[in-house]
């Protein structure tokens, strides 16, 4: 099984967008990363769909101003009440850590990275930023609990990897 990432659902030519068509002919599990207010716009084409909401702690509510030099426009980020009802109306989605920043975890030390991926409540899943990971990296994640991780390029195919569940490949949705 291949996992699909998605960040915003929207009709512009850019690969942070894919259009409800896109997403309804899906037929793998998504990760949308960032939850933009978007998803939630689009939220009636997820109900049957499996997935897992990958948020931003320190972005929720907000923007993407951060992120301006990696994609097309601003974008708002949804609420914790909005991500809520995202998971209330699609059963088959569940709620991962994305970090609180954004950082590329792979130049920070143990106690930042730690800082980073531990989440305001208990989750399983987790999703590299910039699907970067390093063995520190790993570690770190596999010590704050999380029982998988998610990468996109650096992920691995291979199941007989000893940290495959903290390695798992995600291809953008074609």
């Amino acid at each position: 099984m291949t996992w699909r990432l998605a960040h915003n659902i929207g009709n512009i030519p850019h690969s942070n967008y894919n259009t409800r068509e896109q997403i309804a002919a899906c037929t793998d599990p998504l990760g949308f990363d960032g939850i933009y207010y978007n998803v939630y716009e689009n939220k009636d084409i997820l109900t049957e769909k499996t997935g897992i909401l990958f948020v931003m702690g320190d972005y929720v509510g907000k923007d993407n101003l951060f992120d301006l030099h990696n994609v097309p426009q601003l974008e708002k980020y949804c609420s914790w009440l909005e991500i809520a009802e995202i998971i209330a109306d699609c059963p088959k989605f569940v709620i991962g850590w994305h970090t609180w920043s954004h950082p590329d975890l792979t130049t920070l030390s143990r106690e930042d990275i730690m800082k980073e991926i531990t989440p305001p409540f208990p989750m399983e899943t987790f999703a590299y930023p910039y699907g970067r990971y390093n063995q520190l990296v790993v570690d770190c994640v596999k010590e704050a609990g999380f029982k998988q991780a998610y990468s996109v390029t650096q992920g691995t195919r291979d199941p007989n990897d000893p940290d495959a569940q903290f390695k798992i490949f995600r291809d953008y949705i074609r």
